[in-house]
């Protein structure tokens, strides 16, 4: 995302009206929730994704969740937990999990904002990229396992690949 620079807007306590500026400098539509979480959805190279981010004042986090829309059977949880740990090895920032409840696939991302800091533009905007670019990355994997019935290795080495040469 190409954020404005911190410098050129005076921005507001909240963290996530710092987090609209963002998304209004890219015109994107969101909505706050009723429980007052930011949400708003994004092309991915796969999927459109949900993304929400929420301010955790007990934590002094910002907290940027997407959901990949697909849910795990309870049959193949494990599989899927051995997928998610494998994964998130492989993830420098934020990480995956599966919600126990609905099964549902997600990746979380949060920044610590002590001492009632407010996050940047540019940090808000690169706890988005970071989102996409893991959804993006990995989606294809847990879409192996969940619509293909793929085995944990099988799924995470066929969205791996590197592929050498020009086209």
């Amino acid at each position: 995302m190409d954020a404005v620079r911190p410098e050129e807007v005076d921005l507001p306590f909240d963290p996530l009206d710092v987090v609209e500026h963002v998304l209004t400098a890219e015109n994107l539509p969101f909505d706050r929730t009723d429980e007052g979480d930011l949400a708003f959805a994004l092309a991915g190279d796969w999927k459109d994704y949900e993304l929400w981010f929420a301010w955790r004042p007990e934590g002094d986090c910002l907290q940027l969740c997407l959901a990949l829309d697909l849910r795990v059977v309870k049959t193949r949880r494990a599989a899927a937990y051995e997928l998610v740990s494998m994964i998130n090895q492989r993830t420098w920032l934020g990480h995956f999990e599966i919600w126990p409840d609905e099964g549902e696939i997600v990746f979380r991302h949060a920044l610590a904002l002590p001492h009632s800091e407010r996050p940047t533009l540019a940090q808000a905007a690169s706890m988005i990229d970071a989102a996409v670019e893991a959804a993006d990355r990995y989606y294809p994997a847990f879409d192996f396992m969940v619509r293909g019935s793929k085995k944990p290795k099988e799924a995470i080495d066929a969205c791996l690949f590197e592929t050498v040469g020009n086209a």
